[in-house]
């Protein structure tokens, strides 16, 4: 893929994407998986969710994720850009779509957002909250109830090791969860570990109904 910059991204205003990448940027539309958001050519349970519902407790747990771009070669690298690179100013290219999708897929009346959060040495090492940022752009109250343990690199795993992962958090604190709608905000949907894990655990705190937003379902 040719690389690219910000002449090349941008076109004359800070928000607007040149006419060729922003067809690159494909966003999810029907027919979708109906619990994880997936893009698919039918409305059936995807193999990754019809896994959870196979734990005795997973569909009381998570009752949704929306997505809003497909994961595909571009956006793999803007995600790296603006996830492992720092260019956190790449977001801004997405909060648009992100405001419309997430409006679009939730009506719940005075819901509460958490970003998923980084361990301290993930923090350290980026600087910054992919998921605070994103989480920002909706306008709704956030919460940060939760701590990351630290672990390796998601990417490191194999699918199947990330589908078995758990104690992925730990609960700091209950206020605000407690018979709340809760929606996890996260930068991508993978297999679902990381959102099912810090979904129970907010379902046992408290919180009346957990769903979640991701920017990406790969």
């Amino acid at each position: 893929m040719a690389s690219f910059t910000w002449k090349s991204l941008l076109l004359s205003s800070e928000d607007s994407l040149c006419i060729a990448c922003k067809k690159r940027l494909v966003k999810i539309h029907s027919p979708i998986c109906p619990k994880c958001g997936r893009a698919q050519v039918n409305h059936q349970l995807c193999q990754d969710c019809f896994h959870w519902n196979q734990g005795s407790d997973s569909t009381e747990v998570l009752i949704k994720n929306r997505s809003v771009y497909i994961y595909n070669d571009f956006m793999k690298d803007l995600l790296a850009r603006y996830k492992f690179r720092g260019d956190t100013a790449l977001a801004d290219l997405f909060k648009k779509d992100v405001q419309e999708a997430f409006k679009r897929s939730f009506s719940m009346k005075e819901p509460a957002l958490v970003p998923i959060p980084l361990s301290k040495q993930r923090l350290k090492e980026r600087g910054f909250n992919q998921s605070a940022v994103l989480a920002s752009f909706i306008g709704l109250p956030i919460l940060q109830p939760l701590i990351k343990i630290h672990q390796n690199k998601q990417s490191k795993r194999s699918k199947n090791e990330r589908l078995d992962q758990k104690g992925l958090f730990q609960l700091k604190q209950r206020d605000g969860i407690v018979q709340k709608d809760v929606i996890l905000i996260d930068d991508i949907y993978t297999t679902g570990a990381t959102i099912y894990d810090a979904a129970r655990i907010l379902k046992d705190a408290g919180a009346k109904s957990v769903s979640s937003f991701t920017l990406i379902r790969s």
